[in-house]
């Protein structure tokens, strides 16, 4: 639960304004709105990477602040629109050497999130060279590398901040359909541009400036005929116009 919390860089101009947002356990969590309107700065407390200065966050029933934080984010698994990996293999980079992560869970892992063709045709399986920031894979590839990294730690909440921007839609799809699977057992907040990508969680909150604007499911939203059903049907009508484009070319 976000209590009545306010956020700044630089301590005086705030990014974020008196948030209360109640996030239910297993339940999937959209944060939309447009670039600058808080949603990175809203997991960059929830992370622990800055903290905040006004109100709490409480989860099960605690300050964040009282959880030590390398303990609290152990469970917690982030993926961004552009992973990192490191030189190894695809075997090290998912387990990061960890004795107790073994073969056949990764192996399992992969299959779980519709990976098993992407193993299936490198000539080393898992075992699989990497270069240096994972040059030798795309991006749609990395992510579904950072996906099975998360995994391969079972944390409770999952967070993906724009993770599937800059890929293509084949593996867009394929990074949804694996998302929707986590939303069954897992808590998860989903970070979007991009609205389509959000219509069936739980519930959308949409940000501006800093404040929340809107919240509710994807039907409540579109019925109050706010900001959320103007920026959606902007973006299906952009989606619409490349479509027949692309089909007249």
């Amino acid at each position: 639960e976000f209590k009545n919390l306010s956020f700044a860089y630089d301590n005086e101009n705030y990014v974020l304004k008196n948030i209360n947002l109640i996030i239910p356990a297993g339940n999937t969590i959209g944060i939309v709105g447009h670039t600058g309107s808080g949603k990175s700065s809203l997991m960059n407390v929830l992370l622990r990477f800055y903290d905040y200065q006004k109100g709490d966050i409480v989860i099960d029933g605690r300050s964040l602040r009282d959880y030590p934080v390398q303990t609290y984010r152990a469970h917690v698994g982030m993926v961004l629109q552009d992973p990192v990996l490191f030189s190894g293999t695809l075997f090290s980079n998912i387990t990061f050497n960890n004795n107790d992560v073994t073969e056949e869970r990764v192996l399992e892992i992969m299959s779980q999130i519709g990976a098993q063709s992407f193993i299936d045709k490198q000539p080393n399986g898992i075992h699989e060279s990497v270069e240096d920031m994972g040059r030798n894979f795309s991006v749609g590839e990395r992510q579904l590398i950072a996906f099975a990294r998360v995994l391969a730690y079972n944390p409770s909440i999952f967070i993906l901040d724009e993770a599937t921007s800059n890929i293509d839609v084949e593996s867009e799809e394929l990074i949804m359909d694996v998302i929707h699977q986590l939303a069954r057992t897992k808590t998860v907040l989903l970070i979007s541009h991009r609205l389509a990508n959000v219509v069936n969680s739980d519930q959308i909150y949409f940000l501006k400036d800093g404040e929340i604007k809107e919240g509710g499911n994807h039907e409540e939203l579109m019925q109050m005929n706010g900001e959320y059903r103007h920026l959606y049907d902007s973006q299906m009508a952009l989606e619409s116009y490349g479509k027949e484009k692309t089909v007249d070319v």
